[in-house]
């Protein structure tokens, strides 16, 4: 039994599964970005964003610009 599961972990069909869940979670955690940035932007759109959210909202455009240059490149 063991064997079998070690072959079923070693097989191509596992490697494009797990690639499908890794990817999945990267675009879940780019949404969830994108969607903070947007929050932000509205903010900003009324005043000016305070200290503490304009240091999030750099962080979270760089976070974006990363997740989106990981999903392109695994195939995304």
């Amino acid at each position: 039994m063991i064997d079998l599961l070690g072959d079923v972990l070693e097989s191509e069909a596992m490697h494009d599964l797990l690639d499908h869940v890794v990817l999945g979670k990267l675009r879940s955690s780019l949404d969830n970005c994108v969607a903070e940035r947007e929050r932000l932007d509205n903010i900003k759109a009324n005043r000016e964003l305070l200290p503490h959210e304009e240091e999030d909202w750099n962080c979270i455009v760089q976070d974006i610009h990363a997740l989106t240059r990981v999903i392109h490149f695994y195939g995304g």
